[in-house]
C-alpha cells in the first residue's frame, strides 16, 4: 500500500509554513524549492528539511507573532 501524499499549508505571500517541524516540534518552517524545483520546507530552526507532494496555498501574509517580523 502506497502512504498518503505529503501535504503542507504554506502561506502564498510570507512563505510561512503552518504547523510543527517534524524534527524539533517547533513552529518555524519556511517554503522551500529544491534544486530540481520540488518543494518542501525546513525549519528555521534545527535545520530540517523535507520533500512534500504538495503545496496548499492560503491567501494572505500572516506570521507567527514570535518570529518579530510582523
Amino acid at each position: 500500500m502506497a502512504s498518503p501524499a505529503k501535504t503542507i499549508q504554506v502561506y502564498r505571500i510570507s512563505g510561512y509554513v503552518i504547523g510543527p517541524c517534524e524534527k524539533c516540534g517547533k513552529e518555524e518552517r519556511a517554503l522551500l524549492m529544491f534544486e530540481d524545483y520540488g518543494m518542501g520546507y525546513e525549519c528555521l530552526s534545527c535545520g530540517h528539511s523535507e520533500r512534500v507532494d504538495r503545496v496548499e496555498w492560503i491567501d494572505g501574509d500572516k506570521l507567527p507573532p514570535d518570529w518579530g517580523l510582523a
